[in-house]
């Protein structure tokens, strides 16, 4: 797989409209209609089209350069076997599905959304309300239940302190 920035031509530190520029260039340069039965100028031509779709939308890039990506981006369909079979859950130092937050794992705050913040929120706020409400039946499960209800209560508290925060960071 190529890089996004080399195959328009362009470092990876430039402004819009020099990938815009570029892209008129390449795209110009590799069309179909001036290239006719050429199949190696043809897919360059898809190339060319896929960089500039992520690299002229802040958001893709930003997951770009950070090494993400989109499923709707083609360009890794030829990347071998990278998808993950069970989405964003993967097995981790802290067991299945990712439960365990490391330093390397955290976003920052540029990468979420006022939506992410929210829903954060509101789930945190939930997570909190339902260790309460279960807490006054945690005696039927004797110790265990109240381990459940304080790891709910504190997690809720914790996950609702952090939107909180991103909220106040985002900029947008």
């Amino acid at each position: 797989m190529s890089d996004l920035y080399e195959v328009l031509g362009v470092p990876k530190d430039a402004s819009p409209e020099q990938i815009k520029k570029a892209y008129r260039e390449l795209a110009f340069k590799y069309h179909p209609d001036r290239n006719p039965d050429n199949t190696a100028a043809e897919e360059k031509f898809k190339l060319v089209n896929e960089a500039y779709s992520t690299l002229s939308d802040s958001e893709k890039k930003a997951r770009y350069d950070l090494g993400g990506y989109n499923d709707d981006q083609p360009f890794r369909a030829n990347a071998p076997n990278q998808e993950n079979p069970y989405g964003q859950y993967t097995w981790t130092a802290y067991g299945p599905f990712g439960t365990g937050s490391s330093s390397n794992n955290r976003r920052s705050y540029e990468d979420f959304t006022r939506r992410e913040a929210f829903e954060m929120l509101l789930r945190g706020l939930l997570t909190f309300a339902v260790g309460i409400v279960l807490f006054r039946f945690s005696y039927i499960f004797g110790i265990f239940g109240i381990l459940i209800c304080v790891t709910a209560i504190g997690r809720g508290l914790m996950s609702s302190l952090r939107a909180i925060r991103l909220l106040i960071n985002i900029k947008k």
